[in-house]
């Protein structure tokens, strides 16, 4: 029986996650922005598709995409020195599959915003990269995954953010992004996994 081998990683600067977050910091940047880019539901089922995509990278308050920016970067940066295979078509296509899903199965949230999803996403990523190393990271990539699950009940049982704080009174926890993230997660990494059967 083969044992495990450790991860090799690389000391590439993670160009995908960097421009990822920084985008995020433009859009703050230019907040007259913002109302082009939102999700908002009523627009993008009037033609303005590109929302499900652009809605990520606005946020509410600063400590909403200081928490948002802060989770994708360490997440999204460790699986880019990981090498993770496919790690930019999940940049690309999880931002539409999460809001997409939104826009299918909740149907009451009108507008919408955070890379929180997208994080959430990328962290469960992370975590089932790292459950088959034979180092401790793997207890780590454990906790990893329990955090995440503990966070999604916490804001679906209490429908308040488990970090970050919104002063703004109309603005409401969205727990279906973070499922949705973590979901699209799940199926992606599922589907690196089947790639990579299919090579041996």
């Amino acid at each position: 029986m083969d044992t495990p081998q450790p991860q090799t990683l690389s000391h590439r600067a993670p160009v995908l996650t960097l421009l990822m977050v920084g985008a995020a910091l433009v859009v703050a940047g230019f907040p007259g922005w913002s109302a082009g880019l939102i999700y908002d539901r009523q627009a993008i089922l009037a033609g303005e598709f590109w929302r499900l995509f652009t809605g990520h990278w606005v946020h509410f308050s600063t400590s909403h995409m200081l928490y948002d920016t802060l989770a994708l970067g360490l997440a999204g940066g460790m699986l880019e020195a990981r090498r993770l295979p496919h790690y930019g078509w999940l940049c690309l296509l999880a931002p539409w599959v999460i809001n997409l899903a939104l826009l299918a199965f909740d149907p009451r949230l009108r507008y919408g915003g955070g890379l929180s999803g997208l994080a959430v996403c990328t962290l469960v990523v992370l975590a089932l990269d790292g459950l088959g190393d034979p180092s401790g990271w793997r207890w780590a990539c454990r906790l990893i995954l329990a955090g995440v699950a503990g966070k999604i009940l916490f804001e679906m049982a209490t429908g308040r953010l488990l970090f970050a704080t919104i002063n703004a009174g109309s603005v409401v926890v969205c727990p279906a992004s973070h499922l949705a993230g973590a979901l699209t997660g799940l199926a992606f990494y599922g589907v690196v996994r089947l790639s990579k059967t299919a090579r041996i």
